[in-house]
């Protein structure tokens, strides 16, 4: 009896229960009801295509030159090997070593290029395949292909390379000479991996130097060049390629409305030469220069501050047949302004060998006219003529100003054993330090020197090249490895 009991007073509590959560859902308010916004969208745009014509065909032209393009440009990736040294386990010092001290790691990077035959000829930077000989090209279509390096430019950082496919749109290489500052142009390459992206802008400026000591007389655009744009080509508005993208000025890493490309002349002169004849063949006078200052303009009786100054000639050279002498100073080459050494240097050097050049100088504060046939510039050249653009008198470790007392070699594979230098480090080695040096208190004999102003010198000639161009008024950043480890420091002028 209890036990029923027990079982009707459960039946009504759960009675209860369902009747309360019954009564308390019915007290709670149902969904909201929806108001229908009235919504009326505009049914034209805010201006009449007609008034904006102008505008509207511009837009209509930018497509129209991008299209013709970018189908030209191609995505440059490279892949080395590189060793790494691992680090010690605290174990090892009790059970010895157990694993290798170093390690091999693939390292790739990215770049751009554009293609400039039918055969499969590629343009790009020198510093694009960092190294390496494994290749690879992507097309804008989606095909890929291995490159193979026909040849390189290192001075004016330029390569060529080549692919075997079919059906390529090669683009054809514009006369930056006769480029305007204020010219719309355009960027194409893969910046950040992001391939075929567009940028525009117009030519900032002429015959810049990335750095103080380059040797290219750059083209200067606000175009968004970003890392992997290098290589990539800088067109015109008729989609001819007038220069290619090389270097940036940026605090950050990234665009900051300063980049620089080569000028397409100087990139057609350097591909010829590899293309037609396996190596780089540039132009030859044969004089020593230097600088016009205020003082030597005074002294020759100029009527401004610009030209090269001969300071010396080559027995036998082109510029003694021509009847150059000592004290000449060379204002124009074929009509091409030379407002200094280094565009002298670069007119002569793209001129082809055996033409003739015009040039026109001041002697003895008279303006005279050569004709000069030039020969092909000899190997060591570029380092000489550097050397001579210092002050003449000086010996040659006075000419280093900052680095006098400074001895550096080749890095040989011996010396780099001896010395446990990295495989990837690349430079020339001190071998000896003047305690007396302006630089003694900063390096030592052992670093690599592997960039000075962010310019690479990979052998004693081009160490000798930099820093004989540098300005002995300005601090110096100088990339060196020293005890397996790379840095960078900073010299300081006295």
């Amino acid at each position: 009896m209890k036990s029923f009991l027990k079982f009707l007073v459960f039946v009504l509590l759960l009675a209860l229960t369902i009747s309360l959560i019954y009564v308390w859902q019915a007290k709670q308010p149902g969904p909201a009801q929806v108001k229908v916004e009235k919504f009326t969208p505009a049914d034209k745009p805010s201006l009449d295509l007609n008034s904006v014509d102008v505008l509207q065909r511009l837009d209509e032209e930018y497509t129209k030159v991008t299209a013709a393009v970018v189908p030209s440009v191609v995505s440059i990736t490279t892949t080395r090997t590189v060793t790494r040294r691992m680090p010690i386990d605290p174990l090892e010092l009790f059970f010895g070593r157990r694993f290798p001290d170093q390690a091999q790691q693939k390292v790739t990077s990215l770049g751009s290029g554009v293609i400039v035959s039918k055969e499969g000829h590629i343009v790009t930077n020198y510093h694009v395949l960092n190294g390496t000989s494994d290749v690879t090209v992507q097309l804008n279509d989606g095909r890929e292909a291995k490159a193979k390096i026909v040849g390189t430019d290192a001075q004016i950082d330029l390569a060529v390379l080549k692919i075997d496919l079919p059906n390529l749109s090669p683009l054809s290489l514009g006369d930056s000479d006769k480029v305007k500052v204020g010219q719309i142009v355009m960027a194409i390459g893969n910046p950040f991996g992001l391939e075929e992206s567009v940028s525009q802008g117009i030519i900032s400026a002429k015959d810049r130097r990335a750095m103080n000591d380059s040797q290219v007389e750059f083209f200067q655009t606000d175009t968004a060049i970003n890392p992997g744009n290098s290589g990539g080509p800088l067109v015109n508005i008729r989609g001819e390629v007038i220069g290619i993208n090389s270097a940036i000025y940026s605090e950050s890493g990234g665009n900051q409305g300063i980049g620089f490309a080569i000028p397409s002349n100087v990139v057609k002169a350097a591909m010829g030469s590899i293309i037609s004849k396996g190596r780089v063949i540039r132009g030859y006078l044969g004089v020593a220069i230097q600088s016009v200052t205020k003082e030597i303009a005074e002294q020759f009786k100029l009527d401004s501050v610009r030209g090269a100054l001969v300071t010396d000639v080559t027995p036998g050279s082109p510029a003694e047949k021509a009847g150059i002498i000592r004290g000449d100073v060379i204002r124009k080459v074929n009509d091409y302004d030379v407002k200094d050494t280094i565009a002298l240097v670069n007119r002569i050097a793209e001129a082809d060998v055996g033409s003739s050049l015009r040039i026109d100088l001041v002697r003895d504060g008279a303006a005279k006219s050569v004709l000069a046939q030039i020969a092909e510039q000899p190997a060591d050249l570029v380092a000489r003529l550097n050397r001579n653009q210092s002050d003449p008198g000086q010996s040659e470790e006075s000419q280093r100003g900052l680095f006098a007392g400074i001895q550096v070699q080749n890095l040989t594979q011996k010396l780099r054993v001896e010395a446990n230098v990295p495989a990837t480090v690349n430079g020339v080695i001190v071998t000896g330090v003047d305690p007396s040096s302006p630089v003694a208190q900063q390096i030592r004999p052992g670093d690599v020197i592997e960039q000075i102003n962010r310019r690479p010198v990979p052998d004693v000639n081009e160490f000798e090249s930099v820093v004989s161009q540098l300005d002995q008024d300005n601090p110096v950043m100088v990339g060196i490895a020293r005890n397996r480890q790379r840095s960078f420091i900073v010299i300081q002028p006295n």
